[in-house]
């Protein structure tokens, strides 16, 4: 069993204790701090190393958000708000997940499988293993005690976790894989895949439609980072599949 220590931080001593209480019921989990501010929570983060951080966002002094981008060694992370406002912020920073308040105890536990996917996947993949370019026309993965072939034609689009990525195949499956977005990019042809944001790499084939700010693969449509603007538009451009939005 996959076995996480974490730290919980929120201003609401009822809230956070409510919360708590809900972990209790998760096995595999060790609370080595529960903080009642960022600010102290960054004295027991240095301390305790933590596997986990599940972190109010709104809270006096620093946000939880803020409190996240001062770390340099970036365990992983929770949110929990009671407005969705702060979710793209949140992304934006490799969270794990992001709670709405009030949180049901299965939402909770759906999160915190997440982390232990992500956690096993960590410790069990040395740097750099979990992803192998293969030739022009297909990759392999690590999935467990194997090396899977993946084809070009069968990614849809690649997702940012911060040290993983989520690799989403045209079928519906999901790969999450340890490989940075930057080691990940250099390995892929550029002729195949395109970067359109700080999170997002998109098969070029898929893509169906695009403006400055937006690109369609089919029913799905991922936005385009501002600094990508340009460089997206010019690489699919000149594709006759591709229509540009009005």
């Amino acid at each position: 069993m996959v076995t996480l220590n974490y730290i919980i931080a929120d201003d609401d001593e009822l809230y956070r204790e409510v919360i708590t209480q809900q972990l209790e019921l998760i096995p595999g989990l060790e609370c080595l701090a529960s903080c009642s501010s960022a600010i102290e929570a960054s004295s027991s983060v240095r301390e305790k190393n933590p596997d986990l951080l599940i972190l109010d966002v709104e809270m006096p002094g620093l946000t939880g958000i803020d409190f996240v981008k001062t770390l340099t060694r970036l365990p992983l992370v929770i949110f929990i708000s009671s407005h969705p406002t702060y979710a793209v912020d949140a992304f934006d920073l490799d969270a794990v997940d992001y709670l709405v308040k009030p949180v049901s105890t299965m939402r909770l536990m759906k999160s915190i499988e997440k982390a232990k996917t992500l956690s096993e996947l960590k410790k069990s993949t040395p740097d750099g293993e979990g992803f192998k370019s293969s030739n022009e026309q297909s990759f392999f993965i690590k999935e467990k005690n194997a090396f899977i072939k993946i084809n070009y034609e069968d990614v849809l689009y690649i997702q940012s976790l911060g040290d993983f990525v989520n690799i989403f195949l045209t079928n519906g499956e999901k790969k999450i894989v340890l490989v940075s977005m930057k080691n990940i990019e250099q390995q892929l042809p550029g002729n195949v895949f395109l970067r359109i944001s700080r999170t997002h790499i998109v098969n070029k084939d898929k893509i169906t439609a695009v403006e400055t700010s937006m690109i369609a693969l089919g029913k799905l449509q991922l936005p385009v980072g501002k600094t990508y603007n340009d460089t997206v538009i010019k690489a699919v451009v000149g594709n006759t599949a591709v229509k540009r939005f009005l």
